[in-house]
């Protein structure tokens, strides 16, 4: 019998991580699913399924943990911070932390799971990033941060695209998540769904489609690419 095909999801306790992982399950991969805490995001499993607890601001811990997790076909970069502080109230504290996971952390993690990669001359990589990266944002340093997972998607997708691994991004717009909801102050997010053909905010698991597609289904062309889950939120 042929062996499962294994994805690493970051964040994947709750949130777009969470439908990613039910999305992947359902495609008939076996997931390992890695966050800093499980508690009040409890995983059922419908299928092969490991939790990882750990914390991504640790950037040296990942490559010894990923050479502990065997075989991985598929990463999925989700994990983030978003602080929703204003630019002249930002910490010093703050901003490294953030910087930390979200944009050093994937870094980490795609240079530990290609190597193996590489050797095998196949996989799929996709990172999480936002239209926060193309537009201006109440956080200052979550934009900066977003705007780099674009920028290293592309770079990632030229390095490694020549040895058989996929690199994309998807950029979401106004998305029903608990960052969402913290970060978010009544009015910015009416003024974000004023834009929104829909006129609502965005379910994880529709985000978690386009996720399951470029793991699994999305042809070779399909590299270095940004994919925007928005609703007409942005246009570019």
């Amino acid at each position: 019998m042929a062996e499962l095909r294994t994805a690493l999801i970051t964040g994947a306790a709750r949130g777009i991580g969470r439908a990613a992982v039910d999305a992947l399950l359902a495609a008939g991969l076996r997931v390992i699913a890695l966050d800093r805490d499980f508690e009040g995001g409890a995983l059922v499993a419908s299928g092969p399924l490991e939790l990882v607890r750990q914390d991504l601001s640790d950037l040296a811990a990942i490559a010894p943990r990923v050479a502990g997790l065997g075989r991985i076909d598929v990463l999925v970069n989700n994990a983030g911070v978003q602080n929703g502080l204003p630019i002249d109230r930002y910490t010093d504290e703050a901003r490294t932390r953030l910087l930390r996971i979200n944009l050093e952390a994937p870094v980490e993690l795609i240079r530990a799971v290609s190597k193996q990669m590489i050797e095998r001359r196949s996989g799929r990589i996709v990172n999480l990033t936002s239209v926060a990266a193309y537009m201006p944002h109440q956080d200052l340093w979550y934009g900066v941060s977003k705007a780099g997972i674009v920028s290293f998607t592309r770079s990632f997708a030229a390095f490694l695209g020549p040895h058989g691994v996929q690199v994309n991004a998807v950029a979401p717009g106004p998305i029903e998540t608990d960052m969402l909801r913290r970060a978010a102050a009544p009015e910015r997010r009416e003024q974000l769904l004023k834009a929104v053909y829909s006129k609502r905010a965005g379910r994880p698991d529709e985000v978690a489609g386009v996720i399951r597609w470029l793991a699994t289904d999305a042809p070779v062309l399909i590299n270095g690419a940004v994919i925007d889950v928005t609703d007409g939120s942005f246009l570019r």
